[in-house]
């Protein structure tokens, strides 16, 4: 198997190399050079320009100037972008010098910004088959948060994270679907590691160094594999765009918590080295119930049926782990010619646990990775792209007395990807690849943490048509075929449909997911609680879930207002759970039975002229998770973001006020009692807000100071869900970073 798909996937390359032309003697190099303004004149610092069809691009100075060399016996095109503003298409004529100029305007809505994640190309957002929202640099500011989580719950309805039973750490719902089925990436590539539950380590994302976040919902195995049965997650981080860039930040709250983050990095030329370092720390803290602990009598009723009283006389207590963490990020490539580049990104992290009550041990988390890549483009129609990452993710217990610290989790992963892209007649885009994925997984699950490691491998094919059928109507189509050590061979396809009709755009599509059990799930042996509470039992036995979605959205935009509605409806076959084994005492992992999500989206935005910014959206989840009849969700069904923000230059200073909020509805439950009944539980409805003001200096000095929960919000029993993360009251948030660039000039 593993050889046919080699053979089929070089058969294709070499079929796309003979359509290419034939290279011939490089042309004698000339010089590209201009300057990028807004209206006023005034030059635009840090602009993308790049060059269509090559992968050679740079970044504006200061001044808002570029300058590179070029040789090319055809005339190019030159792509000029900066985030707020509209983007700009100019052709260049190969031969002697010339000096360019962009005058760019503002942007009504975003719908012009590129995005890769849906495609795995560059494409417009208003052009993308497939239903896809970007969290910008900007939204990032307007929220100024401290991690992703805090990010994403102001962002985006339908969404919630709570606290993993066992090690306190985040967990996500997304849209009715747990966080091991939503894939998250930075910069293309999956996260190795487990912070919880499936759930990846969310502190792996420093928020000082995201450009954007690009979240494509519904299943994308086609393109992303296993993991992506609920969407993807794709954070695309910082690069030097400018000769000189370099940023410093210091971060404050009267909660107990500060970060400290730099950053420094040239592209000069051919060369573009970016560095970053950050330091955050959040002390641990405890909650206490403002009407007491509920506590639950069990008793049967006079037909015989469970029955249940809640007494919440008690006062309870939960407590909130801190963190103290360190990163640092390098991003270096160099570009030899328009046809030929080389990048490679390296990472480390590490992370303290910190606990509320000091215990003789603490978990740490670390994570190093490296990631060389290649770009080569055959010519302007053709491209490939070879990538590899190591990644190795670890938790220890770090001990504070004299004993050796004790490594308990562990995942080494490799993945190898050569991807090709090519455009036929620029109405036909072909997306093919090969990929291969390793594991080797070292969990205190296994054999009571004796240290057993188990791996698994998986071989990839997948191939994607974009056909542009017209300027109105488009298609995606595509088909992964998945090939595990264990399961063997297993096919996915997709297809998506783009009809735009004046100001109106239709979307539709449907999609199956598949998703592999992962090693923890087939070969879990785990004493919960290290004291004979009860076993935790893998299943060698398990049957790879299967989801079949079909999503439909419509789009507006006109003028200043971009509104959306979708819908979509999934339904899960096989669905991996976490229940009762066979003895009545311990748990096991299981095929359960069928599972559906049903939810409607709505999206609403109002970008005026004068600085004012209004934004809202809402979700509606419709979750069954049936054991015996019993709907065991805890997703609340109805959720609701929104944004206000303003900004206002006066004279050299931009001031800027930014009021985000959520909401989420209440939610009824249910769990099985130790009696073999079945208890509901009512989760209570949650409103919270933060309010950011900003003010914007000459010379690259930034200040915001913030409020976060800023109507003092705070949960009545605090003991009770674990499916949200608790609030602990109102915080005070203060900001400084200074633009090293803009403060020297350069």
């Amino acid at each position: 198997m593993r050889c046919k798909l080699l053979i089929l996937f070089f058969i294709l390359l070499s079929s796309s190399a003979l359509m290419a032309d034939e290279h011939t003697h490089e042309a004698p190099a000339f010089k590209v050079q201009g300057i990028v303004t807004d209206e006023k004149g005034e030059g635009l610092p840090g602009a993308s320009v790049w060059v269509k069809g090559t992968v050679v691009g740079a970044g504006t100075n200061a001044k808002g100037e570029f300058s590179f060399k070029l040789s090319s016996k055809n005339k190019c095109v030159l792509r000029v972008s900066f985030t707020g503003y509209e983007p700009q298409e100019r052709e260049v004529t190969p031969g002697g010098d010339s000096l360019y100029r962009f005058v760019l305007t503002p942007s009504n809505n975003a719908l012009n910004e590129v995005v890769i994640t849906g495609t795995r190309t560059l494409k417009p957002l208003k052009d993308v088959p497939v239903l896809t929202r970007v969290i910008s640099q900007e939204d990032i500011a307007q929220v100024n948060p401290l991690d992703l989580q805090s990010l994403l719950e102001y962002e985006r309805p339908g969404l919630q994270f709570g606290l993993a039973h066992g090690s306190g750490l985040p967990e996500l719902k997304f849209q009715g679907s747990a966080g091991g089925y939503v894939l998250f990436m930075i910069d293309g590539e999956r996260i190795a590691g487990e912070g919880s539950s499936n759930n990846i380590d969310y502190s792996l994302i420093d928020m000082d160094n995201v450009e954007r976040i690009e979240i494509v919902k519904g299943p994308m195995s086609t393109l992303y594999g296993s993991q992506a049965m609920g969407g993807v997650v794709n954070i695309i981080t910082k690069d030097a765009n400018r000769p000189f860039t370099g940023n410093v930040s210091v971060r404050y709250g009267n909660n107990d918590e500060s970060k400290y983050s730099l950053s420094l990095g040239t592209k000069q030329g051919r060369f573009s080295a970016l560095t970053s370092l950050s330091y955050r720390k959040r002390e641990a803290y405890a909650l206490k119930d403002k009407e007491g602990q509920i506590e639950y009598s069990y008793y049967k009723d006079i037909y015989g049926r469970d029955s249940v009283v809640a007494d919440t006389s008690k006062k309870g207590m939960s407590s909130v782990n801190g963190f103290e963490i360190w990163q640092a990020n390098q991003k270096l490539s160099y570009t030899f010619n328009e046809n030929f580049r080389i990048s490679l990104n390296g990472t480390y992290y590490n992370n303290d646990v910190l606990e509320y009550v000091e215990q003789k041990e603490q978990d740490r988390f670390s994570n190093y990775s490296i990631s060389p890549r290649v770009y080569y483009a055959i010519n302007a129609s053709h491209i490939l792209d070879f990538s590899y990452v190591l990644e190795n993710y670890e938790k220890r217990y770090v001990y504070t007395t004299s004993l050796p610290s004790k490594k308990v989790f562990g995942d080494f992963t490799n993945t190898v990807r050569l991807n090709y892209t090519g455009s036929i007649h620029e109405k036909h885009t072909l997306t093919a690849g090969i990929e291969v994925n390793t594991q080797k997984l070292q969990h205190y699950w296994f054999d009571n943490g004796s240290g057993k490691k188990f791996d698994a491998q998986t071989y990839l094919l997948y191939v994607q048509e974009d056909y542009k059928i017209s300027n109105s109507f488009s298609m995606l189509a595509g088909v992964r075929s998945d090939c595990h050590s264990k399961y063997g061979f297993h096919a996915s396809p997709k297809i998506s449909l783009m009809y735009k009709y004046g100001v109106l755009t239709l979307r539709g599509g449907y999609g199956m997911g598949f998703r592999i059990p992962s090693l923890k799930e087939l070969h879990s042996e785990y004493d919960m609680g290290g004291q004979g509470f009860f076993m935790i039992y893998g299943n060698e036995d398990l049957k790879p879930e299967i989801s079949h979605q079909g999503t439909l959205s419509a789009e507006v935009t006109k003028g200043i207002f971009n509104g959306s509605v979708s819908g979509y409806y999934t339904r899960f076959f096989d669905e991996i759970a976490l229940g009762l084994a066979p003895d009545g005492k311990n748990q096991q992992y299981y095929n359960a039975d069928d599972a559906t999500r049903t939810g409607v989206d709505v999206m609403a935005q109002f970008r005026f002229r004068n600085g004012l910014t209004l934004k809202g959206a809402y979700a509606y989840i419709d979750v069954h998770s049936e054991v015996d009849g019993h709907n065991m969700a805890s997703d609340r069904p109805h959720s609701l973001t929104f944004t206000a923000n303003y900004s206002k230059t006066f004279g050299k200073i931009t001031l800027s006020a930014a009021l985000n909020g959520r909401w989420m509805s209440s939610v009824e439950t249910w769990y099985k009692n130790s009696a073999g009944g079945y208890v509901k539980n009512e989760y209570e409805s949650r409103t919270f807000c933060s309010l950011n003001l900003g003010a914007r200096f000459p010379r690259g000095f930034r200040f915001t100071a913030g409020i976060d929960n800023l109507f003092d919000f705070r949960d009545k029993n605090v003991t009770a869900d674990q499916s949200v993360t608790l609030q602990r009251g109102i915080g005070f948030i203060g900001t400084l970073s200074v633009n090293i660039a803009d403060l020297l000039k350069l």
